[in-house]
């Protein structure tokens, strides 16, 4: 019985000192919360940008080798082209808003996976508020400060239709 006994708590240590290792081997997971609050204030600021109609700060949302894909336009890559893109598209929208309504979101330590629905609305050049509706995906990458950035994005629109005007 000793035998076995002593074999068992053998058994028991070596199995309790390969936990340990392990988990001294992994890299630390930042809180789930920690991520979505991150991510959830890259989505703000991109907000914000189209509310501001402000490319540059647009384009500083994005990684140095993001690419930005969209059926209707060629492929974009990299924050200078995402800077000329927003002003070229942006030109003719004002007082422009955007929602993201997040459906759901996958994070690893050092990356995201966002999927979604968007509205974008604005008012066109004769005065009518319009509003599009699509889907998005887009992969983001967390930055060695801890922020993230939009490293990867594709989205598509459902429908464009007139918005009833605001109260």
């Amino acid at each position: 019985m000793n035998h076995h006994r002593a074999m068992n708590t053998s058994i028991r240590l070596a199995i309790l000192s390969l936990c340990v290792a392990s988990l001294g081997c992994s890299p630390p997971r930042p809180a789930a919360d920690q991520a979505n609050a991150g991510i959830d204030s890259l989505n703000a600021r991109v907000v914000q940008a189209y509310r501001t109609s402000d490319p540059q700060a647009y384009a500083a949302l994005w990684t140095d080798t993001a690419v930005f894909e969209w059926p209707a336009f060629n492929t974009v890559r990299g924050p200078t082209a995402m800077a000329a893109m927003a002003r070229s598209n942006w030109a003719s929208l004002r007082d422009m808003d955007l929602r993201l309504i997040v459906a759901a979101r996958r994070v690893t330590p050092d990356h995201a996976t966002e999927f979604g629905a968007f509205q974008q609305s604005w008012r066109d050049s004769t005065g009518g508020r319009m509003t599009e509706f699509g889907r998005y995906v887009t992969f983001l990458l967390r930055q060695q400060d801890g922020t993230w950035r939009m490293d990867r994005f594709f989205g598509f629109e459902d429908s464009t239709r007139p918005s009833s005007p605001r109260p």
